[in-house]
């Protein structure tokens, strides 16, 4: 991912705007991967303020698919925080942007309970 999706312009612009990024070496700092379970790279974990998460990708994200799976990550973290507006329209816009992407699925059955 450091030589494929996270140099896209478009994969920077969106961590800038939304997201706080932290990397984990696994090999070092056993603390934080022990607190988020953390045992294959790449692993993606959205947490919130208190280390909480809320989503999690396991794997290698192609760039077509960094940004709609972040955003339905995020989706998730408004919906289980009770920001339905939030979530409905941020599963609005991933349906709308990157309707062939493989969280589709899911971003319908969310949306479906938004």
């Amino acid at each position: 991912m450091d030589t494929g999706t996270y140099p896209k312009p478009q994969t920077v612009s969106f961590i800038h705007d939304h997201l706080i990024a932290m990397r984990i070496n696994i090999s070092t700092d056993g603390l934080l991967t022990g607190q988020f379970r953390i045992q294959y790279t790449p692993t993606i974990v959205l947490a919130d303020g208190y280390g909480r998460e809320h989503y999690r990708s396991v794997g290698f994200l192609p760039p077509e698919e960094f940004i709609p799976a972040m955003m339905f990550g995020i989706s998730k973290y408004h919906f289980q925080i009770k920001q339905f507006d939030k979530a409905d329209v941020l599963l609005d816009r991933l349906l709308k942007q990157y309707p062939s992407s493989r969280v589709v699925v899911e971003a319908r059955k969310l949306k479906g309970t938004v």
